[in-house]
């Protein structure tokens, strides 16, 4: 069952917030806002993910890789999103 658009829509905001966040605690505040939310193509997503550009465009039709519309098919993937959805993925350490 898909998710309200509300809902999915709070998700990425706060997960943007927490990408945001980790980009300046790494960069000491120095990320440019240019940087972070520019738009990759579907092999420029791959090589940032380290992942296969056909993983990326399967991952971008079964809806679990945020991307933005670009024109009526085309997609871009946004540097910020991508950067939450990794830590969103991630798995603390175990002590």
């Amino acid at each position: 069952m898909a998710a309200n658009p509300k809902i999915r829509r709070e998700r990425q905001n706060e997960g943007r917030r927490e990408a945001l966040k980790t980009v300046l605690r790494a960069t000491a505040g120095e990320a440019k806002v240019r940087e972070i939310f520019q738009l990759l193509t579907a092999d420029e997503a791959a090589e940032f993910l380290g992942i296969a550009e056909p993983t990326v465009r399967d991952m971008t039709y079964r809806h679990e890789l945020p991307y933005v519309r670009v024109g009526k098919r085309g997609v871009r993937y946004r540097v910020i999103d991508l950067i939450g959805w990794a830590d969103s993925r991630s798995v603390p350490p175990q002590s």
